[in-house]
């Protein structure tokens, strides 16, 4: 199971905290939970996106979810500047904060589940103002709730409750007010994508080797040495791709250059197998 999930926001309505939240739900419910924000230098009001992973599995993405099963749309205005439904899957679900119902809604896949909510309405009844702008990122969580994903919303709240402290208390009523308020309907859409599909392409990776250069051999900047153990490697090439130093080589198998490793040990954290060790390494003759 894999579920992904993009939130849209400007800055100040709470999306990069919302993100974070739903992760931490994720991992309190016994599942892998990643929450990873994507902004620069924006002001408060500035378009926001932050994407979250749920999975039962270890999650080794770490790129942008360019296609979601959920979206999370913190601003209606934002359907105005961003096209929110791009890249969703079929079936997919979006949540919307807005007075609209689902069925008002115009897209291209083919079916949409359309969750609508006045998450605004919801932050202004419980006071979540912040310099007097609505905060809705919780009563956001709430609604979000009622798409196809495995979290109980007890877990959620005693999150919040721990999050925002005094707070906490208005932020939970809020949570359950938006779950409540919220209509999710299946929504049918023109079935016509409004942008080309991405035709393949090749691409050439520069692959460089280790070379003597003015540093010399650098196996003695090693304190620990990485080792594989080849019954529970699966030649995925994670390791190979990441070595900072093209230290690792394609033969029959992956192998290690020890000239050049200089034991960063990025290979035995990227490694998904957890077939790479590191090894405390004593110089005897040098």
């Amino acid at each position: 199971m894999l579920i992904s999930v993009r939130f849209h926001g400007r800055g100040g309505q709470g999306a990069v905290t919302a993100s974070k939240l739903l992760a931490e739900a994720a991992s309190l419910e016994g599942y892998y939970g990643q929450s990873m924000p994507f902004f620069g230098a924006e002001r408060r009001g500035a378009p926001v996106v932050s994407f979250t992973r749920i999975s039962d599995e270890p999650i080794y993405e770490m790129s942008q979810v360019y296609h979601p099963n959920i979206v999370v749309v913190l601003d209606p205005l934002i359907l105005k500047a961003v096209d929110i439904f791009r890249g969703v899957k079929e079936g997919g679900t979006i949540v919307v904060n807005t007075t609209k119902a689902p069925d008002e809604f115009v897209f291209d896949q083919d079916y949409l589940n359309i969750v609508s909510v006045d998450a605004t309405g919801v932050a202004i009844k419980n006071d979540l103002l912040v310099a007097g702008l609505p905060v809705v990122n919780t009563p956001m969580l709430g609604a979000l709730l009622r798409a196809d994903i495995p979290l109980k919303i007890e877990v959620l709240e005693g999150i919040v409750r721990k999050k925002f402290g005094k707070e906490g208390k208005r932020n939970v009523k809020a949570i359950k007010e938006a779950y409540e308020l919220a209509s999710i309907k299946l929504v049918h859409g023109s079935g016509k994508r409004s942008y080309p599909r991405k035709k393949k392409i090749k691409v050439e990776f520069p692959i460089s080797t280790p070379a003597e250069g003015v540093a010399g051999k650098t196996k003695l900047w090693r304190d620990f040495r990485p080792e594989i153990d080849y019954e529970k490697c699966n030649d995925c090439l994670n390791c190979w791709i990441h070595c900072p130093e093209s230290a690792i080589r394609l033969n029959e198998h992956v192998e290690i250059d020890y000239d050049y490793c200089k034991g960063c040990l990025v290979c035995t954290t990227v490694c998904p197998k957890k077939a790479i060790a590191s090894e405390r390494e004593v110089f005897v003759d040098v």
